[in-house]
């Protein structure tokens, strides 16, 4: 198994089922699946041998641990390698992407304040040129990335 795992109908569920609450039980997975928890369980199993299921986290509200709120900061650098070396030091980076385009690289950051974005802007500018955009407000942050059923419909939830 591996990338070319194909998945079928349970499949997508389990993942839908999973992506929305990944803590649900294998039990409580195959009940609304009309499977047992042993082919649950396996199914989970394939699915993580298969890198397709990737980790389990926990969602962290920044608002409610000090960070007031989210900017992208678009960046040209020289160097791949410093920009990765300095977004791994930077406790506020939340993603970092490699880019087409205009820009080589898309910093999704935290901050706790306008001066404390000020401060992370003005540290990336001595490795690279930045434009930032300061998030208003955000939809489908947690949209599941694989549809709940083959043909795209929701799975039902309670």
């Amino acid at each position: 198994m591996g990338l070319n795992h194909t998945l079928d109908a349970y499949d997508h569920k389990i993942l839908a089922l999973l992506q929305d609450n990944a803590r649900m039980s294998m039990s409580e997975v195959g009940r609304r699946i009309h499977l047992t928890s042993p082919a649950v369980s396996e199914r989970v199993k394939r699915l993580e041998e298969a890198n397709i299921i990737q980790g389990y986290a926990a969602r962290v509200n920044l608002r409610a641990i000090g960070y007031s709120f989210e900017a992208f900061i678009n960046v040209i650098v020289d160097s791949h390698d410093l920009l990765d070396a300095w977004a791994l030091q930077r406790s506020e980076v939340l993603a970092l992407h490699s880019t087409t385009g205009t820009h080589c690289a898309l910093l999704r950051i935290a901050a706790r304040s306008p001066e404390h974005l000020q401060e992370v802007i003005a540290a990336l500018g001595k490795i690279g040129k930045t434009t930032s955009t300061i998030v208003l407000s955000s939809q489908f942050e947690d949209r599941a990335r694989v549809p709940g059923a083959v043909d795209g419909s929701p799975v039902k939830r309670r």
